[in-house]
Parts: structure tokens; sequence; C-alpha cells
């Protein structure tokens, strides 16, 4: 029966790298939309506001033309960015990343500690797991659906092997860094 216990373990285990990975991966994209979604909006206020502030405090400065043909274009720009942001939903990814990374962040610590300290019988921790692998299955089929990229899943991978201390199947090495490797499995990012 210990064989059964050490089964749900690493199932446990490989469950809990492989959310962490998730996780990592849906924190990175939360971070480069809210850099780009804050910079965006910085813009869009900045300009106007700035344009606005120098009207009303230099009133008939000789290089109005110059000051609002730069405002022009930069204000053009920002808006193919902001049409761009809305194509690409960066709204609605922004906030669902976020959700995503913190759900998969608590699979992996509950993984976790159900690896690490199971229940002594094997009929309860494998009731356990189920109810973990129900939710863990229902957040990766609503993740699948946000186009995650090979390149992201290999990242995922190393961050998970990093956290977990365990060597990748493909090079057999611990990663020690994020710092992308030539391993097809968790480098190449």
């Amino acid at each position: 029966m210990a064989t059964g216990i050490d089964d749900y373990r690493r199932k446990c285990w490989d469950a809990a790298l492989h959310a962490y990975g998730t996780s990592y991966i849906f924190q990175k994209r939360a971070n480069r939309l809210k850099r780009s979604t804050d910079l965006l909006t910085w813009v869009g206020l900045a300009v106007p506001l700035l344009i606005g502030a120098l009207v009303g405090t230099l009133g008939g400065y000789k290089l109005w033309g110059a000051a609002i043909a730069t405002g022009s274009v930069i204000a053009a720009a920002q808006l193919v960015i902001n049409l761009w942001s809305v194509v690409k939903r960066w709204p609605e990814e922004l906030p669902y990343s976020s959700a995503s990374a913190t759900a998969n962040e608590s699979l992996a610590s509950r993984f976790a500690a159900l690896g690490d300290d199971p229940p002594t019988g094997l009929q309860a921790l494998r009731t356990q797991f189920e109810k973990l692998n129900v939710e863990d299955t229902a957040r990766r089929a609503r993740d699948n659906e946000k186009s995650v990229t090979e390149k992201e899943r290999r990242m995922g991978m190393r961050a998970g092997l990093r956290k977990f201390q365990r060597p990748c199947s493909a090079c057999h090495q611990v990663p020690t860094t994020m710092d992308p490797s030539n391993c097809g499995v968790c480098g190449q990012f």
C-alpha cells in the first residue's frame, strides 16, 4: 500500500511543479501588461496636461506651433498603441493574468503541502488529491484558452524545476537561475 501513497505523493509534486510554472508564466504576463498599460496611461495624460500647463503658464509663446505639432505626433502614436492594446485585450488580460498567477500559486502550494505531509490512509490521500486535481484541471482549461506559447511553457518548466529543485528530464540539470539554457525542455525562452 505504501507504493500507492508514494505514487500519489509523486503526482502531487508533479502537479505542484506544473502549477507553479503556470503561475510564473502568468505573473510575467501580468507584470508586462501592467508596465505597458501604466506607460500608456501616463503618456495619455502627461502630453495633454503638459501642453495645457505650458499654454497657461507661457501664454503667447512663439514656438507653440512646434509644441502642438510634437504633442500631436505623440498623441497620434499613443492613439495607435491604445488601439493595439484594445485589439490585443490588454485591459482584460491584465486582471486574468494576475488572477491566474494567484490561483496557480495556491494550487502549487496545496499540492506541495499534500505531497509533503499526506494523510496516513491511501483513500484519504486519493480523495484530497482528486479534489485538488479537479480544481487544477478546470484552471488549466481556462489558462489554455490564453494561448500560452512554447517559449512560455519552457520558461514555466524552468521556474518549476528551480522552485522545487528537480532535474530536467532532458538535460538532467537542476536550474539555479532563470537564465535560458539550450535545453528544449527547460530553456530556449
